[in-house]
């Protein structure tokens, strides 16, 4: 299995995601980074079910680097609880992975 994770967490606002995605690029935490919505989520949040449109972010990183990863997502997350899942990926295209850890790396 690769080193290679996808972590996912969503926004209220585009902006929000494109801004934390930039956060991370430039801390070579992430090396590559895409949004996706509006998405619609619907979730348990204090005692009943909620439904909202939000903003997905995507991101593929190293399990190395996942704890550094998390905090800085927690540490500029606009959520109280925020979504941060990762999640490893068994197969990868070997130039895909080569890229991913060479831009890591820098």
């Amino acid at each position: 299995m690769s080193e290679t994770i996808v972590v996912t967490t969503t926004f209220e606002q585009k902006s929000e995601a494109l801004e934390l995605a930039a956060i991370l690029l430039k801390k070579r935490l992430v090396a590559c980074a895409q949004t996706a919505g509006p998405v619609e989520s619907m979730y348990w949040w204090k005692g009943k079910i909620e439904h909202a449109n939000e903003y997905k972010l995507v991101m593929k990183s190293t399990m190395s680097l996942w704890q550094e990863l998390e905090e800085t997502i927690r540490s500029n997350h606009p959520y109280d609880v925020p979504e941060i899942v990762a999640v490893p990926v068994a197969l990868v295209n070997n130039d895909y992975d080569k890229w991913l850890h060479k831009e890591l790396n820098k």
